[in-house]
């Protein structure tokens, strides 16, 4: 989408689309009409016909500061008391021409406790704007001032928040408002509601009952499928109005009270369709070919990455298994991707050192190379919010990985993901736990996998061969019976890949290639082998063949 003309700039508004502050730009054009653009996701807004005066003007915007927002006044608006909005510290702009209209609202944003900043709202055009630090992650709106009870409602705005307290509280019978009700909203409205939700999981986790209030629209009805992603206990209320503030407006307080705090449901996730036409116009678009993988073979085989699938990666000690990774995940990082990288058995410095060395193609990590300091840092630098490293003293437990994936999918935006090696999720299990437990934990991942559009590569070690066959070190072929857990691993995986290598005296022309082959295939049935070099100056680990690399060296 190319920007529109622009005319004159007159102020801006968060994105009513992505929900970036002040990245959407306003313009008057030249017959009058305002309209939007956002820089952050390219989206045109055809905002209805209004006059400049609706609009904040730019330096009105910039030039406000939080003391000048403290002393305005509070004025109860949209059917909420004067009660209602002083406990939630809205305050009010009047007009200037009569001293009475209200022209904005200034809503009080938080992060952890602390007052940072303003959400602007125009009554005129219902236009948004931001004043303070309302970057990155905040608290729930109104959050400062729940304390843990029983229930937590969460609402879709500010406004709807502060009718639904109201309501509860109108209602609710003296000698039981022993605590004030816990209502809370979002602070960006629908598009982003998990990931609101999840950066605020530590306060959501001290209630034992969620309630989502959200709006009965289309947005609405998305958010809450994507919150119950993430918090799937939530209960769901259902209201006859599109939000809880419209039902204060129409004086159904009541209906609103019984709706959110006795009414409110567990609703099923899962969900039955027919062929209708919305799902013959899904079949019908034609599939596409995934991220390249950086071996030809590999990536004719599997059509390339592609979302909500799992790979398993299996190898023997030492046959390449981890350059398999670093290659893969400095290939993605060159073609403008960004990774998650789970790396159970190294510290985030050794992770960096080694996809930087494949990057700079010499090794930073051995002790007889010598490179110039100021190489290692220039390398590392353009790695910079390309590369996320978990940090493995934090935990090697399965739930607080499948926590960290899906909010590194929602913070920032990351869908390529590498966890090695899957089996220390189960090392501290016996070994007659160890295949239940990987099997609960790939169900798990599937499950994941199916809900956001993402990627997991997982890497593993192998049992030993039985006596009496090649072992691996000899170049002894992988089979997928031989990884840990390996019904699990065939029955959720999508992919299995194999590395053999013999290490201990391959012929002139075989030293330092490992062979790369399908092990099973559950999307297409393809089978694949490819030889891949290891140049032990450049780090790279490349397939015979191609990129120059030939038979001989």
């Amino acid at each position: 989408m190319s920007e529109p003309d622009k005319g004159r700039q007159v102020g801006k508004q968060t994105c009513r689309h992505c929900g970036a502050e002040n990245a959407c730009k306003l313009f008057e054009q030249s017959d009058g009409r305002i309209t939007a653009f956002c820089y952050k996701c390219n989206t045109f807004d055809p905002l209805k016909d209004h006059k400049e005066d609706n609009v904040v003007p730019m330096e009105r915007v910039q030039n406000i500061d939080l003391n000048q927002i403290d002393s305005l006044p509070t004025k109860p608006f949209r059917g909420l008391s004067q009660e209602t909005v002083e406990r939630f510290g809205v305050k009010v702009a009047l007009s200037e021409q009569d001293g009475k209209t209200i022209t904005h609202h200034y809503y009080p944003d938080h992060k952890q406790g602390k007052l940072t900043g303003y959400e602007c709202r125009q009554v005129a055009n219902k236009q948004f704007s931001a004043v303070g630090d309302r970057q990155g992650d905040m608290d729930l709106w109104g959050q400062h001032l729940c304390t843990p009870s029983k229930k937590l409602f969460i609402t879709e705005g500010r406004c709807d928040a502060m009718a639904l307290y109201q309501s509860i509280v109108e209602h609710t019978n003296e000698k039981y408002l022993n605590k004030l009700p816990a209502v809370v909203s979002l602070t960006r409205g629908a598009a982003t509601a998990a990931r609101d939700m999840t950066a605020n999981r530590q306060f959501i986790s001290k209630f034992s009952e969620v309630i989502l209030a959200f709006d009965q629209d289309e947005a609405g009805r998305r958010s809450v499928k994507d919150v119950l992603k993430v918090f799937p206990t939530a209960k769901v209320a259902t209201l006859p109005l599109k939000d809880a503030n419209d039902m204060l407006l129409e004086g159904r307080s009541k209906e609103l009270y019984q709706a959110c705090v006795w009414d409110a449901q567990n609703i099923r996730q899962g969900e039955v369709v027919d062929i209708d036409d919305d799902l013959i116009e899904k079949c019908l678009v034609k599939p596409e070919m995934g991220i390249p993988f950086p071996w030809q073979t590999v990536n004719k085989a599997t059509f390339g990455i592609r979302p909500n699938t799992i790979h398993i990666v299996g190898a023997g000690p030492k046959a390449g298994k981890s350059h398999h990774e670093y290659q893969l995940i400095s290939h993605l990082i060159s073609l403008g991707h960004t990774v998650g990288m789970f790396d159970l058995e190294n510290a985030p410095r050794m992770s960096a050192l080694r996809v930087g060395s494949k990057q700079a193609k010499q090794d930073f990590t051995r002790p007889d190379r010598e490179f110039p300091t100021e190489v290692v840092r220039s390398t590392l630098l353009s790695m910079q919010g390309k590369i996320r490293f978990y940090d493995r003293g934090a935990s090697r437990d399965w739930t607080d990985i499948h926590t960290c994936i899906i909010e590194l999918f929602l913070h920032d935006g990351i869908s390529l993901f590498f966890i090695d090696p899957l089996t220390a999720l189960i090392s501290r299990y016996s070994a007659s736990e160890a295949n239940d437990k990987l099997n609960e934990i790939m169900t798990d991942m599937a499950d994941l996998v199916n809900s956001y559009p993402i990627t997991i590569f997982c890497y593993s070690h192998v049992n030993p061969k039985a006596k009496g066959l090649t072992p691996h070190e000899k170049g002894g072929k992988v089979l997928a019976t031989e990884f840990t857990g390996s019904r699990a691993l065939q029955k959720w995986a999508h992919y299995g890949h194999g590395i053999s290598r013999d290490q201990t005296d391959p012929p002139l022309e075989k030293e330092n290639i490992s062979e790369l082959y399908m092990l099973f295939d559950r999307e297409f049935g393809q089978k694949y082998k490819a030889e891949l070099y290891y140049n032990q100056d450049t780090t790279e680990y490349l397939e015979v063949g191609y990129d120059g690399l030939h038979s001989r060296y």
